[in-house]
């Protein structure tokens, strides 16, 4: 080990012991830790965490368990986010933890709290290799897979005029594996990809990748960038071609940048964006309680509440309810119960194939329009 990263998990420890104290593990108490970068939460994600521990909070006397809650910030470091993960890891007290936004870091949090028997629940996206290389028991994620982002892409671009597609993508994993479901699905589907460019291709070549577009025909085109780089990419495209169809993932899911960005706005509408969260409104229950969840941050903030509140109010309501439902603050009891029962949440219902993916639901994507407005479509997954 060497001296920098030991300097840091001696200055993680000194944190988390001023945070949790030297408590010793007590009998009804699940400890749950949210790790999370305060600079690249979504909106709303921190405080939904913060509403669903104060309400299983005041949940204590009339349910017998007391549930404490504690959130980490790595400050965007994956190195600080490693130590506090083997920190929490190590920690006999903590029952669980909640994931943030880093897939590398999520990929090394999801080995070593597996190994540490620790529930691991993931609010973002994971690579697929996670699960599908791996039997870990006490991993679960909470959106879509890479692969069913893809393919959900490529169902709904079968749903627009264009028949002649072309994909860009990151090199990252991540974006190669939407890119590999997007391809599988294509045949199904009924339309044709017939170019695939790397994202730094077609910024550095953009006057050859176009030419080549406009001889192939292509009608679509579907963008899995990293972070932020799609957004100058689809206003290229957009500039050359008004009418091109063009879909891509979450990443284009920034209302602040399109608020700011009249051409940005303009370049996204019509814009098709797969789900990587699911929202359930397909009973009246559930539509009442994401209203009900909506009327209540609005009361108290005065702001209007973003979807990703709701996912990090569910994924600590999904650890205290489930502990508390099947009396056991055990967390290989609270893993095998979410294998089992899976979870329904406020607006969410979670079922978990055997590795902790997200088992296959209703895909569903939205369409921009010229006010930011997204029109969402779904379509019963057929298996």
């Amino acid at each position: 080990m060497n001296i920098r990263r030991l300097l840091m998990i001696i200055l993680v420890m000194a944190e988390l012991f001023l945070l949790a104290g030297c408590s010793k593990v007590q009998e009804n108490r699940v400890v749950i830790a949210v790790i999370g970068n305060e600079d690249d939460l979504y909106p709303g994600y921190r405080e939904g965490a913060d509403m669903a521990a104060e309400e299983l909070r005041r949940m204590d006397d009339e349910c017998g368990y007391t549930i404490e809650y504690q959130f980490y910030n790595y400050d965007g470091s994956y190195e600080k986010g490693s130590a506090i993960v083997d920190m929490l890891a190590d920690d006999e007290t903590v029952t669980a933890v909640v994931g943030g936004t880093d897939m590398s870091l999520n990929k090394t949090a999801a080995y070593v709290l597996d190994k540490a028997g620790k529930v691991f629940v993931v609010p973002f996206f994971l690579y697929d290799s996670v699960f599908d290389n791996n039997h870990y028991t006490t991993v679960f994620s909470m959106c879509n897979s890479g692969r069913e982002v893809g393919v959900t892409l490529c169902y709904a671009a079968e749903q627009t005029t264009a028949k002649r597609w072309a994909v860009c993508t990151a090199d990252r994993e991540f974006e190669r594996t939407e890119l590999q479901g997007f391809l599988e699905a294509q045949h199904n589907a009924g339309i044709d990809v017939v170019d695939c460019v790397n994202s730094s291709e077609l910024q550095n070549n953009m006057d050859e990748v176009f030419g080549r577009w406009e001889v192939l025909g292509v009608e679509g085109v579907a963008l899995f960038p990293e972070d932020k780089e799609g957004f100058a990419l689809l206003k290229e495209i957009k500039r050359r071609w008004p009418a091109m169809i063009c879909a891509g993932d979450t990443a284009f899911d920034n209302s602040e940048m399109l608020t700011n960005d009249s051409e940005l706005m303009a370049a996204m509408n019509g814009f098709i964006m797969a789900d990587e969260a699911i929202l359930d409104f397909s009973t009246q229950e559930g539509v009442e309680a994401y209203n009900t969840l909506i009327e209540d941050y609005t009361q108290r903030t005065g702001k209007e509440m973003d979807t990703w509140y709701v996912q990090g109010y569910n994924a600590v309501r999904m650890i205290g309810d489930t502990a508390v439902r099947n009396g056991t603050t055990d967390p290989g009891a609270i893993a095998a119960a979410l294998h089992e029962d899976g979870y329904a949440g406020t607006a969410q219902s979670f079922q978990f194939q055997a590795n902790g993916k997200l088992a296959n639901a209703d895909r569903t994507y939205n369409v921009l329009a010229a006010d930011g407005y997204a029109e969402p479509y779904i379509f019963a997954d057929e298996g």
